[in-house]
C-alpha cells in the first residue's frame, strides 16, 4: 500500500520537516532558570507524629508549589525586580514542580533573555522561602515546617525551545504518521483494481496475462525479439489463449475493456504480433468504429477499411493490409453514424466467418463495454471475449458492470488482461535479460 501511495507519504514527510523548519528559525528562543529549594519538615516524636509528618509532607510541598505560579508571588517579584511585565504576564513565565519522593521543589522561570529568567526564578525562589517563614509563623518551633534555598537559579547558556535536532526528528515522526494515515484514507476510499485475484472475483474469469506498464515512446513490444517483461507477458497472453480448450482453440477474439483509455488497442496489436512471431496467421480488425487508433498505433493507412467492407464498397482483399509475413490487419476505415448496427448486421457475420477461414486467429480490437454496446454486439458472433483491466484505473463496479453485460447476451468472457501493473512480477534475472541481436535479424515491418 505504501509503494503505492507513495507520493502522499513523502509529501506528508516533507510537510511535516518544512513544518519543523518553518517552526525552528521562527520562534522565539526561550531560555529557563531553575533554583531549588528544601522543605524541611520537623522530626516526629512518635510512631503517630511520623504518619502524620508524612501525609503533611505530601500536602505541603504540593502546596507551596502551587504558590509559586499565584498572582500574588508574581506580583512580589514584580516588585523586587521592577519589572515592567503585569503579574499575570510574569506568573505565565513561573512554574514549580515537587522532585518525586523527595521534600525538594524545584521552582523556574522561562523567557526570552536568559539573565531575566535567571533572575525572576531566583526572586521567586526567595518569595517562596519568605512564604513559607510566614505561613508558619503561628507554629511553635518544634513543630514549625522550614524552607531553604539549596541551590541558586544560574544563568542558562542554550534555549529549550526551539530545539533543531529535537524538532525536526518530531516533524519527521509526524510527517511519516501523517502520510500513512493519509495513505490510509486514500486507500480505503480508492476503488480501483490492484490485484489479479480481486480482478477475477470481479468478472468471474481467469487471468490471462499480468501485463507491465510500459516504459518508452512505443508500446509495441511484441513483434521486437527482446525479452522484456512487457514482452514476455504478452507471449504469456499467447500462451493462456491456446491451452485455453485445447480440443476447440479459439478462431476469434473480441478484445475489449470496461472505459476508454485502458489500454484495449495496445493488448490487442501485441497480442497479434506475439502470435504472429509464433508463425500463426493473424488478421487484427479495427472494430472500434467510433475512435479508430489502430491505424495510428500501427502507422498504417485507415482511409479504406471495415466500414467500407460491410458496407459492400470495397473488397476485403482490397481493405487488408499486410502488417508481417503471418499478420494481416483490417483497418476501421470512414467512422460510420451506425456502428452498432454494422456490428450487429448478418454482412458482419459473414465477414467473421470468412477472415477466420483466411487465417488461424483473428483478433477484434472493439470499443469499451460501458459506453456503448458496440463491443457486447460484436462479442455475441465469436468464440470469445477478452477484458483488459487498467491497474489503479478500472474501478471494482466497472469491471464487474462489464463482464455482466458481455455474460447478459450469452456470449463467453474467457479471461481477463490486469494491464499497466507498476512493477512486474518477473524476476531480476529475466528481467533484465537483453539479447544482442543484428537488427538485420529482426523482422521487418511491411508497409
Amino acid at each position: 500500500m505504501l509503494r503505492r501511495r507513495w507520493v502522499a507519504l513523502i509529501l506528508c514527510v516533507l510537510a511535516g520537516v518544512g513544518g519543523a523548519l518553518a517552526h525552528v528559525h521562527t520562534s522565539a528562543k526561550l531560555y529557563r532558570s531553575t533554583a531549588r529549594l528544601f522543605i524541611n519538615i520537623p522530626a516526629a516524636q512518635s510512631t503517630q507524629e511520623a504518619l502524620q509528618g508524612v501525609q503533611l509532607s505530601s500536602q505541603l510541598i504540593q502546596s507551596y508549589a502551587d504558590i509559586v505560579s499565584s498572582r500574588t508571588t508574581a506580583q512580589q517579584v514584580k516588585d523586587r525586580l521592577v519589572l515592567s511585565e503585569s503579574a499575570g504576564q510574569i506568573a505565565s513565565k513561573l512554574s514549580a514542580t515537587p522532585q518525586p519522593n523527595t521534600l525538594i521543589i524545584a521552582v523556574s522561570a522561562t523567557d526570552k533573555d536568559p539573565v531575566r529568567a535567571q533572575s525572576i526564578a531566583q526572586a521567586a525562589a526567595v518569595v517562596l522561602n519568605d512564604s513559607v517563614q510566614s505561613l508558619e509563623h503561628d507554629r511553635t518551633p518544634t513543630s514549625a515546617v522550614e524552607a531553604s534555598i539549596i541551590d541558586d537559579a544560574s544563568t542558562p547558556g542554550a534555549p529549550i525551545s526551539p530545539r533543531p535536532t529535537r524538532d525536526l526528528l518530531l516533524g519527521l515522526i509526524l510527517g511519516l504518521i501523517a502520510g500513512v494515515a493519509v495513505s490510509l484514507i486514500v486507500e480505503g476510499l480508492d476503488r480501483s483494481v490492484k490485484t489479479a485475484n480481486e480482478v477475477e472475483r470481479l468478472v468471474g474469469a481467469p487471468p490471462l496475462a499480468v501485463v507491465p506498464k510500459i516504459k518508452g515512446a512505443t508500446p509495441l513490444l511484441a513483434g521486437e525479439p527482446l525479452q522484456t517483461p512487457a514482452a514476455e507477458s504478452y507471449r504469456a497472453l499467447r500462451t493462456s489463449l491456446r491451452f485455453l480448450d485445447l480440443d476447440a482453440p479459439l478462431r476469434s477474439l473480441v478484445v475489449t475493456s470496461a472505459s476508454a483509455d485502458e489500454g484495449k488497442s495496445t493488448t490487442a496489436a501485441n497480442l497479434a504480433l506475439a502470435l504472429a512471431q509464433a508463425g500463426e496467421r493473424v488478421i487484427l480488425v479495427d472494430a472500434d468504429l467510433r475512435q479508430a487508433g489502430l491505424s495510428e498505433l500501427l502507422d498504417i493507412e485507415s482511409a479504406v477499411g471495415l466500414t467500407g467492407v460491410l458496407t459492400g464498397e470495397v473488397a476485403l482483399e482490397v481493405a487488408l493490409q499486410q502488417y508481417r509475413p503471418t499478420m494481416q490487419v483490417l483497418p476501421a476505415g470512414a467512422l460510420p453514424p451506425n456502428p452498432s448496427e454494422l456490428l450487429g448486421s448478418q454482412r458482419m457475420s459473414s465477414l467473421v466467418s470468412d477472415l477466420v477461414a483466411r487465417c488461424d486467429v483473428v483478433i477484434f480490437d472493439a470499443p469499451p463495454v460501458l459506453p456503448v454496446t458496440d463491443a457486447v454486439v460484436l462479442s455475441t458472433q465469436v468464440d470469445g471475449t477478452t477484458l483488459v483491466v487498467n491497474y489503479g484505473r478500472t474501478t471494482r463496479n466497472h469491471a464487474a458492470e462489464a463482464a455482466r453485460r458481455i455474460s447478459t447476451v450469452d456470449a463467453e468472457l474467457v479471461g481477463f488482461i490486469l494491464n499497466r501493473r507498476p512493477k512486474p512480477d518477473t524476476s531480476a534475472y529475466y528481467s533484465a535479460y537483453q539479447p544482442r541481436e543484428s537488427a538485420a535479424l529482426r523482422p521487418p515491418i511491411e508497409a
